[in-house]
């Protein structure tokens, strides 16, 4: 069974971000998702829907699969 964790997403979302060099404003703008949602979803304020999960993902070249972990 998989799951959705947002210690998980957020952890895995600033790790892909970092190892691209990428900002928040950089990531922003190459997802199409605002940069106050991506600091949100970093801080684990915010949980994004799954079209949100597939933008960012296509952003930073990683599959969907990598921000959900098995329960």
């Amino acid at each position: 069974m998989v799951a959705f964790d947002s210690t998980h997403f957020a952890r895995v979302l600033k790790s892909r971000r970092e190892l691209k060099g990428w900002d928040q404003e950089t990531l922003a703008k190459e997802s199409g998702v605002s940069r106050n949602a991506i600091a949100r979803y970093e801080t684990e304020l915010n949980v994004p829907g799954f079209e949100t999960v597939c933008k960012l993902a296509a952003a930073l070249g990683c599959s969907t699969d990598e921000f959900v972990k098995e329960a």
